[in-house]
């Protein structure tokens, strides 16, 4: 007996395991490292850019560092309610979809992509930079090698699995947060004297101000501010995006994690932007405005005579920029799960939303980490150039976010009480957002913004088209179940048990539910290989996608429907007076599933012969059909014909057989005596073999069409 031989770089994973989650699924400090990190790292870049715009007005300084941590706990507010409406993830996608309609939700989940993959080169090429502005200037011009390096690693941590990714950079995220907490407590309380003299000068700047240029000049100069280190609250959606990888429950880990990061990002920010102020920091040559900023506060640092203080900024610099390091990580880890999310609805090519034995969705990994790679290539790795695409895509979705959530809760007001507290939030968010947004768009439009918005548009337009042709197919492949269930009676009753003959020969179906599909390659098969056949075997997989993986109950509940459909199949053919069976199992890998359900009918029937139905687009070909389409049909047909058995693959022509017989090129011998029946006889014969089917037909009672999922 010939068995199938599996790679042994694949395993078997038990879903059902009911450690699984537990082992997988994050508590909230480490919800808050690996989601969190982003949008810490922020205060690399985020902080300065706000500053700079000030351009000689530093006084407002005192404004913004108040300003952007009330506004950062405005749009975490707003990202805790998602967490409490969809525990089961998707964030800002899923709330635009449910809440503003599909097309808004693709258009999240385009920006939510396009972000992620911006934000994993940018972040990346930032820390390459911090580091190797450590090291001799000669290294510079090997950042590239670098950046590929850095991200080929992030992208083989990730597929190894995310809880795994998060422990191995556990010890940078926590030195960043200590050596911060340290230095920017430090130059806080050194300098609390100076708060009086600040607040003095900021009133004494606002009255000249605006006496010489106006209210409006003042208000349009903080909003510009604002906008310019827009990039300071990305990250803060990674944590609603992926709430359903949290520990149970959910929806209190989630805020947890949300309350940690924004209070997190808050301090550091706020600390920061005060604090250029506090010790009048100017960008020198060379040095980022934090790297001056650290000198001037560890200056005169010493420890029984030994002068540490340019070994604490060093030591912080480079938390800082291996800190930009798990920024990336958390794109690579959360663009996937939106991708996958997207898959699920059909915006995305459904294979995104498979996941690999490590529980991670391997194309979206190896997708979001390689487009990064391919934008740091296209741009030789300047920040510069990078900052200018960078988080104008994120308050699109932050915006959406917004007005969903306003929607949704003036819609609720006559069933929640509480609604006016959460409208008011909601609406407040909205108009943050919105206005940092536009203000984005005007400022970084010119400068390479418009080519954020094209590649996002593109993403939106491909998007829509992946999603009318998966509809396309659906509405034919319904008509193809409503065809072939006419067969099925409303009320499927099974027939006697037959024994099985575990020596005869076997006819075996992959099947994936009770449709016509299914139906239609069983009733092939069985008009050719009825004669000798004596056992009907169905192999159903239940494939444990991104839609499944959310809890014990799902998998409960596809287990539930998998048997269901599987019943299906043993009725209709034991009413039918054939002996049949079915094998089940579950995993998230489909061709390893397939190959274990054919060892198994193998070991129970080894004279097994295997069918497989199979949709033919015919509108779709080339490498789009691989990509919208399986072929996993294939793969397994080979290696079961490599291991000696049959397999055959059932066609059906979703579009239709072309009308038009084939075009014969080459010259064709055949027989001199060959004779074929005329036209006319055979139409006779069909004929008379429909007469006869119609006859016997009006003598059972109508059959009405079997309800299916």
């Amino acid at each position: 007996m010939a068995w199938i031989r599996l790679p042994r770089f694949r395993r078997a994973v038990n879903v059902f395991n009911p450690k699984l989650f537990e082992n997988l699924s994050l508590a909230a400090f480490l919800a808050w490292v690996g989601l969190g990190s982003d949008a810490l790292s922020s205060s690399a870049y985020g902080p300065p850019e706000i500053y700079d715009a000030l351009q000689g007005h530093e006084y407002l300084a005192v404004f913004l560092a108040i300003g952007i941590p009330l506004s950062v706990f405005v749009i975490s507010a707003g990202y805790k309610q998602v967490i409490a409406l969809f525990p089961d993830g998707g964030g800002g996608y899923h709330t635009a979809s449910t809440l503003l309609g599909p097309i808004a939700g693709l258009v999240s989940g385009a920006a939510l992509v396009v972000d992620y993959i911006l934000t994993a080169a940018i972040s990346v090429a930032s820390g390459t930079e911090a580091l190797l502005s450590t090291m001799p200037s000669s290294w510079y011009s090997e950042r590239i090698p670098l950046d590929a390096a850095v991200l080929l690693f992030l992208i083989f941590i990730n597929l190894r699995g995310m809880k795994e990714s998060i422990k191995i950079l556990l010890p940078i995220f926590m030195a960043f947060v200590f050596t911060h907490v340290i230095l920017l407590g430090w130059g806080l309380l050194a300098h609390m004297g100076d708060v009086p003299a600040i607040a003095r000068n900021t009133v004494v700047g606002v009255q000249h101000d605006s006496m010489r240029y106006g209210w409006i000049f003042i208000v349009a100069l903080i909003l510009r501010a604002f906008s310019l280190g827009g990039g300071t609250y990305t990250g803060l959606e990674a944590v609603a995006n992926g709430v359903h990888i949290m520990r149970e429950p959910r929806v209190q880990t989630g805020q947890r994690t949300m309350t940690l990061l924004a209070t997190s990002l808050s301090l550091i920010a706020g600390s920061l932007i005060f604090l250029y102020l506090m010790y009048h920091v100017h960008g020198q040559q060379g040095q980022t405005l934090n790297a001056v900023l650290y000198g001037a506060i560890t200056q005169g640092w010493t420890l029984d005579g030994v002068y540490f203080g340019p070994a604490a900024a060093l030591l912080t610099l480079i938390s800082e920029g291996l800190l930009l390091f798990i920024a990336a990580n958390t794109g690579i880890i959360t663009a996937p799960i939106v991708m996958a999310n997207m898959a699920v609805d059909r915006w995305l090519p459904e294979r995104f939303s498979y996941l690999s034995d490590r529980f991670v969705s391997r194309n979206g990994v190896l997708l979001i980490g390689f487009s990064a790679i391919a934008i740091l290539l296209a741009t030789g790795g300047h920040v510069s150039i990078l900052v200018v695409l960078y988080s104008i895509n994120v308050f699109i979705t932050f915006t959406l976010t917004m007005a969903g959530l306003s929607r949704h809760w003036f819609a609720q007001r006559h069933q929640e009480s509480n609604w006016r507290g959460r409208f008011a939030v909601s609406v407040l968010g909205f108009m943050v957002t919105a206005s940092i947004l536009a203000i984005t768009i005007f400022e970084k439009f010119d400068a390479g913004g418009w080519f954020t918005l094209l590649v996002t548009a593109v993403v939106v337009g491909l998007g829509y088209l992946i999603y009318r042709h998966y509809k396309s197919i659906g509405k034919i492949t319904a008509e193809l179940d409503e065809t072939m269930l006419d067969v099925v009676p409303d009320h499927l009753e099974s027939g006697p048990n037959l024994p099985l003959d575990p020596r005869g020969a076997t006819a075996v179906f992959f099947v994936s539910r009770f449709d016509g599909l299914g139906l239609h390659t069983l009733l092939t098969a069985h008009r050719m290989v009825s004669g000798f056949v004596k056992n009907y075997v169905f192999l159903l997989a239940g494939i444990v996608g991104q839609g499944e993986f959310k809890g014990i109950k799902a998998l409960e509940d596809l287990k539930v429907y998998v048997e269901t459909e599987a019943n299906q199949y043993m009725a209709f053919c034991r009413n039918e007076g054939m002996a049949a069976t079915w094998f089940a199992t579950y995993s998230t890998d489909r061709i390893l599933a397939m190959e274990e359900l054919a060892n198994v009918a193998i070991r129970y029937f080894p004279q097994s012969i295997f069918f497989a139905g199979r949709v033919i687009d015919t509108s779709v070909q080339g490498p789009f059909h691989g990509l919208l389409h399986d072929e996993v049909s294939f793969i397994v047909q080979d290696r079961l014909q490599h291991d000696g058995f049959s397999m055959m693959i059932v066609p059906v022509h979703v579009h239709g057989i072309p009308s038009q017989p084939p075009r014969i090129a080459l010259p064709i011998s055949m027989p001199p005596d060959m004779q074929l029946v005329q036209n006319e006889e055979v139409d006779k014969v069909e004929a008379k073999a429909r007469a006869a089917a119609k006859a016997q037909a009006s003598t059972q009672e109508p059959i009405p069409h079997a309800a299916t999922d």
